[in-house]
């Protein structure tokens, strides 16, 4: 059913009693003296009260709270909107005296709802005469509109909608008695709305929360356990999220001719999202590197496989290292990403990228690195921003300086790779102040035994 309201009528002058005009509830009381009619009124407002009071479910609140109001004021139509604002008001229930939803595009008496957001108060308007409609405005006397009167739903000093009923019939008026129940049953409506409101809220936060715990429990499951000895190379791993799924990521690979691989990477962001680009990255790499021997083709084809599938402005910094055990040597490849470490006997070195990010240009072309030989002793370390970038309460960040010459002394110390990464990690600790390092948070050492 369709009602074809006016969108912008406009509602009479202020009148007084024996005349049109708008009226609101400070000028009237719902206790009139009349014990038979007082008795009747509360009873209406105890009985909507228990009524809608006893539902959490936000749509049936909903409902119960439109037929109410019709009941109570006996209108041909009632709408109840949400929100604050007089210009950005939703239509979440409308419904007439038949108990028929209306459908279309519902007009309203926007002046009346203006004014009983602003004024914080329940208002009406009454039309008592054909001259009166044709003086107010043309829409209102071809309508036919008598009778409108809408009040504010309030709670915890806002407003969360309005409820608002008019009627055409010519004998239809809205009374002040009529007025302050109105006002006086919105503001107990308003109550039950914000309690089932929060009610879905705390139902969908649970229900998020169990998703995310799912998403963290999946994550943990794809995340390879790292060998503590592979081919005279010692590995040892430090990885935290930020929140429960990550956007870091890192995993080690069997090449063919006995070589491995050894990747750590970067989402933007961190989170469910950030945790889906990541293994969708580490399962092509891991494709890629038991079919292919060339690093540099290998993270060409992930970064045109990552701009054709994901959506511009999600990119990732990778830097993937190739360790040969017989000829102890290494080769890498450095999408964006954090400098590869590496500590020896005459100093420390910080092997800087060889390309960009990897999902941002589709014929970008990758390189590796020249072979650098290793020697008995030699740390490698990998790490994500989030290591360097932790900060203290007076937001002061860890620093690569300082990092990379605290990984310099544990060379030095003869330190094991998991010796090297626990001491890293308590001095960021320390550093931080807190349990929470703020930031998704990876490291990997690699030590030439």
């Amino acid at each position: 059913m369709k009602w074809p309201w006016t969108k912008n009528m406009d509602v009479g002058p202020s009148g007084g009693k024996g005349g049109g005009g708008e009226d609101s509830m400070s000028a009237s009381t719902i206790l009139t003296g009349n014990a038979e009619e007082d008795s009747k009124s509360l009873e209406i407002l105890l009985d909507t009260i228990a009524a809608v009071t006893a539902n959490i479910d936000l749509d049936t609140v909903l409902r119960d709270i439109v037929d109410r109001s019709l009941q109570v004021t006996n209108a041909e139509r009632a709408l109840l909107l949400l929100g604050d604002d007089p210009d950005e008001l939703t239509v979440r229930v409308a419904q007439d005296k038949e108990g028929q939803t209306l459908t279309g595009e519902l007009q309203w008496s926007r002046s009346l709802v203006r004014r009983c957001i602003e004024e914080g108060v329940a208002v009406r308007s009454v039309v008592q005469s054909d001259q009166e409609a044709l003086e107010i405005g043309r829409s209102v006397y071809d309508l036919k509109l008598r009778a409108v009167m809408c009040a504010p739903m309030r709670s915890k000093g806002r407003t969360v909608g309005v409820i608002y009923v008019d009627s055409r019939a010519v004998r239809r008026e809205f009374s002040a008695r009529d007025l302050a129940l109105f006002g006086a049953i919105s503001a107990q409506l308003a109550i039950s709305v914000e309690n089932a409101r929060l009610h879905a809220d705390s139902l969908e936060k649970v229900k998020l929360q169990k998703d995310v715990e799912i998403a963290r429990r999946i994550q943990q499951h794809l995340l390879p356990d790292v060998p503590r000895d592979w081919g005279g190379f010692e590995i040892g791993l430090r990885y935290e999220a930020a929140e429960q799924a990550s956007g870091d990521t890192y995993d080690c690979v069997e090449m063919p001719g006995g070589r491995f691989a050894i990747m750590i990477g970067d989402v933007t962001g961190h989170g469910i999202g950030a945790a889906l680009l990541t293994h969708a990255v580490q399962a092509a790499l891991r494709s890629y590197l038991e079919l292919i021997d060339d690093a540099a083709t290998v993270i060409t084809k992930v970064n045109q496989r990552l701009v054709e599938s994901v959506e511009t402005g999600n990119f990732m910094s990778l830097l993937l290292i190739i360790l040969d055990p017989e000829k102890r040597t290494l080769e890498y490849v450095n999408a964006g990403h954090p400098g590869l470490v590496v500590c020896q006997k005459d100093g420390i070195q910080v092997l800087e990228k060889t390309g960009m990010v990897l999902g941002v240009v589709g014929d970008q072309k990758y390189e590796a690195s020249p072979t650098i030989e290793l020697e008995a002793g030699d740390v490698l370390f990998l790490h994500t921003d989030g290591v360097d970038e932790a900060m203290s309460p007076d937001r002061a960040v860890f620093g690569i300086e300082r990092l990379h010459n605290l990984v310099g002394d544990q060379r030095r110390d003869g330190s094991s790779a998991n010796e090297v990464l626990t001491e890293v990690e308590q001095q960021i600790r320390a550093h931080v102040g807190s349990d929470s390092l703020g930031d998704d948070f990876t490291m990997i050492a690699v030590k030439l035994t």
